[in-house]
């Protein structure tokens, strides 16, 4: 493998919403979901 290998599961989520949003906006919501779950906030 190469290093243009996609090695990233969404890597074309995440340029698209770096550029759209500035971010990776999905990553940082599923994180905040995540911590939620955890804390029992999310059922």
């Amino acid at each position: 493998m190469g290093e243009d290998y996609p090695s990233e599961t969404f890597r074309v989520l995440k340029k698209n919403e770096e550029r759209e949003f500035g971010e990776y906006r999905t990553q940082r919501l599923v994180l905040a979901a995540w911590d939620k779950f955890e804390t029992g906030e999310l059922h």
